[in-house]
């Protein structure tokens, strides 16, 4: 096969439908097919998606997973097995392609141009409730780029991309695992590390954010609750890249201390200070911990307040165990002395 496109969806009736009309308007000098894996929905999605396989049986293909995988293990599972294939573009289920043209402009130029691995474009971003206005990403117009770059962010939207397919005969879950965020990114940096990155300086995707999607907001508002969602999936995830990627060197250190400044001040707010030791597990990550610990101390005054009360109710609770402790030990002395048995005699007890 020349090209696959892979999408996986969960309980997106409301978009599925939209983004496969987006793929089936194609236009192409060659053949491609477009595998979707649908991760158990309990919407209206199988049935729809059960309509367009029976309508465009040649095209489409759908995996319906038995029981719910999850986000992450439906996007690797499906990768894993996709074999045979050339190129691999990517579009979530609740995106869509603007451009017919699309695919046929990116695999020219992947066919054309050996030394690139990733080919991708600009897209629209746009909110569904209409909270901000709608984008073009990335706002910048350089068009080559290579891992040196994509290090520093991903700046590569989802929906855009098309892949040099590096993984036939590959087994991917070696090196991809399930508890990292995000997970395109992950696998942008795979395919970038021997090769180049184009990008088509034209708009021909959509990318939606709704209130079901990850990246919905990343206003302050949401911040506490993403950092206790996807905080230590993102500190896995650079830890995975550095065991089996070929970095630059000092790859993600601002990314990581960044998310783990983030991951101190919010686990603390919500007193989950003992899932810190649990979250800060890589010898690099520690080494960022105790900065800004002291970054975040000289900062904010509420902080060291905090902890020095969080010590106080320490010592209060232990000083209060150690006095219960004691007074169970002497109960239990005096229980099993000879003068309370006989105290039980004199009263009638065996």
């Amino acid at each position: 096969m020349k090209l696959t496109v892979v999408t996986t969806t969960y309980n997106q009736e409301k978009y599925i439908g939209q983004a496969i009309d987006g793929m089936l308007m194609q236009k192409t000098s060659f053949p491609f097919q477009i595998v979707i894996s649908n991760d158990s929905s309990t919407d209206r999605t199988g049935d729809i998606l059960k309509e367009y396989e029976e309508k465009y049986p040649d095209k489409i293909k759908i995996i319906n997973n038995e029981k719910n995988l999850g986000a992450m293990g439906n996007f690797i599972n499906t990768l894993s097995n996709i074999k045979d294939t050339e190129y691999v573009a990517l579009c979530d289920g609740d995106d869509f392609w603007t451009n017919e043209n699309k695919l046929q402009k990116q695999v020219d130029f992947l066919d054309n141009n050996k030394e690139f691995n990733i080919c991708f474009h600009k897209a629209k971003l746009f909110y569904e409730n209409n909270e901000k206005e709608e984008s073009i990403i990335p706002e910048f117009e350089e068009e080559v780029t290579t891992i040196d770059d994509l290090v520093k962010s991903n700046y590569i939207v989802a929906n855009s991309v098309v892949y040099r397919w590096k993984f036939n005969d590959k087994n991917l879950k070696e090196i991809f695992p399930e508890d990292i965020a995000p997970g395109d990114y992950y696998i942008h940096l795979l395919h970038a590390q021997d090769g180049k990155i184009k990008m088509m300086n034209e708009v021909m995707s959509a990318y939606r954010r709704h209130e079901g999607g990850m990246w919905w907001s990343n206003d302050a508002k949401n911040k506490e609750q993403f950092t206790l969602e996807y905080g230590r999936k993102f500190l896995n995830f650079y830890n995975a890249a550095d065991n089996h990627m070929k970095l630059p060197q000092n790859a993600f250190y601002e990314q990581r201390k960044d998310i783990i400044y983030n991951i101190i001040v919010t686990y603390t707010k919500n007193d989950k200070l003992q899932e810190l030791n649990e979250v800060i597990k890589s010898k690099k990550d520690k080494e960022i911990f105790n900065s800004c610990m002291k970054d975040i101390v000289n900062r904010n005054v509420w902080f060291l307040d905090y902890l020095i009360n969080k010590e106080d109710e320490e010592k209060r609770l232990q000083k209060e165990r150690e006095e219960n402790e004691e007074i169970r030990r002497r109960l239990e002395q005096i229980e099993n002395s000879r003068w309370w048995k006989l105290r039980g005699i004199i009263k009638g007890k065996k």
